[in-house]
């Protein structure tokens, strides 16, 4: 007698987890460290609220990959692929890089049809550390953005050079700082008409808008502990 052919099992469907975020990153240090430092102020300002079912507590997943552009896009849709959950805001990060300019346009057009955001950079991430301290509306090499790091790393006696994977630099990034960062890089942003392709918006960044949005997570954390 043949083998009972009988229904497939319903593949079960993946939900977004409430307040789940993905970030993916370009880099496997600079902006790591970066970015699991503000995860871990957020982490902070919800404690005490997990067991609120009321409260939805943001989880906040740092990746950092290793490829850009083009690449990163297929590497997060795998990462996604592979996840128990759906991720409910899943954020790139990237710089322009040394390739084809179109290379850098198609990466991001290609991540926002996905419906994802980008944190780009154009040409350096550094830029968005730059930002903390002074205005830049126009384009420098990646040894000047070091250079001027340098100087204020120097300037506040705690490192003699800016290395990339160092954690000297986030010392200097405080909160005041980081409103101003966000400040210019509006500024920044608003000189661009909006139809200019991404590769000539140099300098330009979106890191502010995730920055930003990491930001009001821990104001409404503020909000409800004010509730309480």
């Amino acid at each position: 007698m043949g083998k009972k052919i009988g229904k497939r099992p319903k593949r079960k469907m993946k939900l977004p987890l409430p307040g789940s975020y993905l970030i993916a990153t370009e880099g496997i240090q600079t902006e790591v460290l970066y970015f699991k430092q503000l995860a871990a102020e957020v982490k902070q300002t919800y404690d005490g609220f997990k067991n609120r079912i009321e409260v939805t507590v943001p989880s906040l997943t740092i990746r950092g990959t290793g490829v850009s552009n083009l690449t990163l896009v297929e590497q997060v849709a795998e990462i996604i692929q592979v996840s128990p959950n759906l991720f409910e805001h899943v954020w790139l990060v990237f710089d322009k890089d040394d390739i084809p300019l179109d290379y850098f346009d198609n990466a991001i057009q290609s991540a926002h049809q996905r419906g994802w955001h980008v944190a780009w950079s154009n040409d350096s991430f550094e830029l968005w550390y730059l930002l903390h301290f002074e205005y830049l509306n126009a384009a420098i090499d990646r040894e000047e953005y070091k250079r001027k790091l340098t100087g204020y790393l120097q300037q506040a006696g705690i490192a003699a050079h800016y290395e990339k994977n160092a954690t000297k630099i986030l010392t200097l990034l405080t909160r005041d700082k980081r409103l101003a960062a966000i400040r210019l890089a509006k500024k920044l942003e608003g000189q661009y008409l909006p139809n200019t392709p991404f590769h000539q918006r140099n300098p330009g960044t979106t890191v502010h808008v995730l920055v930003e949005e990491l930001m009001v997570l821990e104001k409404i954390a503020c909000q409800l502990r004010e509730q309480k």
